[in-house]
């Protein structure tokens, strides 16, 4: 396999597209699964080792973009790509089936795939533009293909009976840990009250061509939309005109829509978005503040959105756990106060780690930091804390913004979870005594961690530059005790009341 490049719609990356798509086009893979699933992880590697027409690949957290080109003898792209991912695939369900036969094995190793093909664009059309929307249909196939591992679930949304009245059901909103609200992308929506007629909104889209839909809404309140092209597939048929004509527009109307709060965060409204049924993938997203109707936004301008925030997650994160940085983390703390919300902090370090790295190397030492990363990852997933924030302050210091409501209970398992752990990175070697960060030999059983958690209940007041101070008292009070622990402390102002656990 030749060099790979890496990187995601960069200079680089377009340049060596156009080289090589002229000879037949070029395919993207998109793999996406989540982060600590070790399984998976061995089976990509793997995997990209071994497939000779890769020319081009990126990972931003759990998502996996691999690019492909052919020779001018080979067969069709879109061949190529299905072949190899149906290689991945195969790789992928047996280690499933491994996991699965195990007792006590991590079965979580769900994994969506989808794929796409592009060619030189035509007239008009720039290459950025064709790669772009190749990116994005691979993302959105991805969305309805049964993830692998989930055979015997069910995927995707219940729908009700013919003739049912179904109250749409509004998302409320969660804090999900990503900076951007689907608020900001919400634009005006054409909007008629329940009991106009179907013949005005028919009017309304043959005058209006950028017009694609109409919202019904109830005192200001959505409760359903009405799509330009269905309309026109049911007044199309031989009886549609004299059929639907005259009859009120909530008789037609798609009355399951997807309706969520201006603060949700676009990635947790995308996911949403992508889980509904086929026949609803490509309808708008209601937005509504408090309740009443804020507008839609186009399937199109969430994936865009999303597509400018991986990159530049990608461009501030920490090149070495792929976390994000100290920009982030700090947008976030003031994200979440701005809420005014209560939520939890943990500052995460490791206690003698300096000796780690002296002792066994910078190697290993880099390994036990992305050990560390990950371990934050999955816990936050066990705890299905969807909403949680992880970031990489730097070296061994990270932090998490989770719930206060099982903040503690996520302290406790990441200290006996990362106890367990840690025992592999000495390779056998038994040990009894490390050093501190002046030399001093410590009687001490390997590197520990510390935590510290503050707990804000959304009213004190509160700057996001005041939680690093307040966080290294609580730090001081960690590495004063032996072992891997955790010191809780309430945030009251500038006083301070001390819990030990």
């Amino acid at each position: 396999m030749d060099e790979v490049g890496i990187g995601l719609f960069n200079r680089e990356m377009v340049r060596s597209i156009k080289q090589r798509w002229h000879d037949g086009g070029i395919g993207v893979i998109y793999v996406r699964f989540r982060i600590g699933n070790a399984a998976s992880e061995s089976v990509l590697q793997l995997w990209e080792s071994e497939e000779p027409k890769m020319i081009w690949r990126q990972r931003l957290e759990w998502e996996n973009f691999y690019l492909f080109a052919r020779h001018p003898k080979d067969e069709p792209i879109d061949k190529l790509i299905e072949k190899a991912q149906e290689r991945l695939n195969s790789k992928l369900r047996a280690a499933w089936a491994k996991a699965a036969s195990k007792p006590g094995e991590d079965k979580d190793v769900e994994v969506s795939l989808g794929s796409a093909v592009a060619f030189p664009p035509a007239t008009g059309r720039s290459s950025e533009t064709v790669i772009f929307r190749m990116l994005m249909d691979a993302m959105e196939q991805s969305a309805y293909n049964l993830p692998i591992g989930t055979e015997h679930h069910e995927i995707g949304r219940q729908n009700g009976h013919p003739g049912m009245a179904i109250e749409p059901q509004t998302i409320e909103p969660q804090l999900q840990g990503k900076s951007v609200r689907i608020g900001t992308l919400a634009v005006p929506f054409p909007i008629f009250p329940a009991r106009a007629r179907v013949s005005e909104v028919a009017y309304l889209f043959d005058t209006n061509a950028k017009a694609q839909g109409a919202v019904i809404v109830d005192q200001g309140r959505p409760i359903g939309i009405l799509m330009k092209e269905k309309l026109h597939q049911m007044l199309a048929g031989q009886f549609g005109l004299p059929l639907y004509w005259n009859r009120p527009v909530d008789r037609i109307m798609n009355n399951q829509p997807l309706i969520v709060d201006e603060q949700l965060p676009v990635e947790y409204v995308s996911q949403l978005a992508m889980a509904r049924d086929f026949s609803q993938l490509y309808d708008v997203v209601l937005i509504t503040k408090e309740g009443q109707m804020a507008g839609a936004a186009s399937i199109r301008s969430i994936l865009e959105c999303i597509t400018t925030l991986r990159t530049e997650a990608a461009r501030t994160a920490n090149p070495l756990t792929g976390l994000p940085g100290n920009e982030e983390i700090q947008h976030e703390l003031q994200q979440r106060i701005a809420l005014k919300k209560p939520f939890a902090v943990i500052y995460a370090d490791l206690d003698y780690f300096k000796w780690y790295n002296d002792f066994f190397g910078f190697g290993l030492g880099d390994d036990l930091i992305r050990y560390v990363a990950d371990l934050l990852r999955r816990e936050r997933e066990r705890f299905d804390g969807n909403g949680d924030f992880i970031g990489h302050i730097g070296g061994d210091d990270f932090i998490a913004v989770t719930g206060t409501e099982y903040a503690e209970l996520l302290c406790q398992s990441l200290i006996e979870r990362f106890d367990e752990g840690i025992k592999a990175f000495y390779g056998g070697v038994e040990v009894t005594t490390v050093e501190d960060r002046h030399g001093n030999p410590v009687e001490q059983g390997g590197v520990t961690l510390s935590l510290s958690l503050m707990l804000w209940d959304g009213e004190v007041p509160l700057a996001a530059e005041d939680i690093p101070r307040l966080a290294a008292k609580l730090k001081k009070q960690a590495k004063a005790r032996k072992g891997s622990v955790y010191v809780m402390d309430q945030i009251i102002g500038m006083h301070h009341g001390e819990e030990r656990k």
